[in-house]
């Protein structure tokens, strides 16, 4: 079945709570009804332009409701507004030469371009703020996903599989020797921007961004990996609901080669364990087979793939 109302677009640069609870509660619809992941990404705050109006929301407008002009601008409905969120869509940029977007249309509402508006005018946002191109992130095992990609023109660029850790699994591991694991502050802003360009290979002026809008943020813990040589690497814990997201492990290029990985990996997940967490899970490219091979090593299982599929920017 599907609803046709009229469908008022609206942007944002981050959500209130109100609208939050509508963009988780049309996530909780889509899994309900699609039994795929939307894989919408709530880390907007960490965009390098912080003035990217990261959001794009479609609302159903019923008849008899205000216009879109008049409420456009207002976190909170007016009186007697029943406005109905017919689909979402967000931009996860944390470097200015691209970003990811998601979006997912409640579906009785589907089928009356809704997707493509809410995609498009995500990716005519990010043009503007310097981005070269744009990956639209759909779950792989969607069958919509690929035919939505084609139908954008998009290729498909990477895939990155969402491994989690059964809690079994946690009690086996043992703390490195000759490595721990120091928190950054703002005071180490330097150096770490030093590490974190050297390790990833970025740009100096994007790693800096990225490590002070992650350094703001109470829910992301930042560490450096120091042993007798000095730091080596890196490694972010993120809360995420109930349990926590590792980031970024990485070692610097001239240590890689000598086990440093699974160490810095074995110390964040007994930084955890010591936390009593249970829920933990983390991301890798489907193409990285070392990274694989060490995450499985020490339990961590698949539990599903995203696609990423890439589209330049004219």
């Amino acid at each position: 079945m599907t609803v046709c109302l009229p469908i008022c677009f609206e942007e944002r640069v981050s959500l209130s709570q109100e609208e939050r609870l509508a963009v988780e509660k049309l996530i909780a619809e889509c899994r309900t009804a699609d039994h795929f992941d939307p894989c919408m990404e709530f880390d907007t705050h960490l965009n390098a332009d912080h003035d990217l109006p990261a959001w794009r929301l479609a609302w159903a407008v019923p008849s008899g409701t205000p216009s879109c002009q008049s409420i456009s601008n207002s976190t909170i409905e007016p009186r007697g507004c029943l406005r109905i969120l017919a689909g979402a869509a967000c931009a996860f940029a944390p470097r200015r030469s691209e970003g990811e977007i998601s979006a997912c249309v409640q579906p009785v509402f589907r089928h009356q371009g809704i997707f493509r508006e809410l995609y498009h005018s995500l990716a005519d946002a990010l043009s503007r703020s310097g981005a070269e191109s744009a990956l639209l992130v759909c779950e792989g095992a969607a069958p919509s996903g690929s035919a939505i990609a084609e139908r954008l023109g998009a290729v498909l660029d990477h895939g990155e599989y969402l491994m989690s850790l059964p809690g079994d699994r946690l009690a086996e591991i043992q703390a490195p020797r000759d490595l721990r694991l120091v928190p950054v502050t703002m005071a180490d802003l330097d150096e770490f921007t030093a590490l974190s360009s050297g390790t990833f290979s970025e740009r100096q002026d994007d790693a800096r961004e990225f490590a002070i809008a992650i350094l703001s943020d109470p829910e992301r813990e930042q560490f450096m990996a120091r042993s007798a040589e000095g730091a080596v690497g890196l490694v972010a814990l993120a809360r995420e609901n109930q349990g926590y997201m590792l980031h970024g492990l990485g070692v610097v290029p001239d240590s890689r080669g000598k086990g440093l990985g699974g160490a810095i990996l074995d110390a964040a997940l007994v930084v955890l364990r010591n936390r009593g967490a249970t829920d933990i899970s983390l991301e890798v490219d489907v193409d990285n087979p070392a990274a694989l091979a060490l995450y499985r090593s020490r339990g961590f299982v698949e539990v599903s793939r995203a696609d990423y599929w890439r589209i330049h920017s004219s």
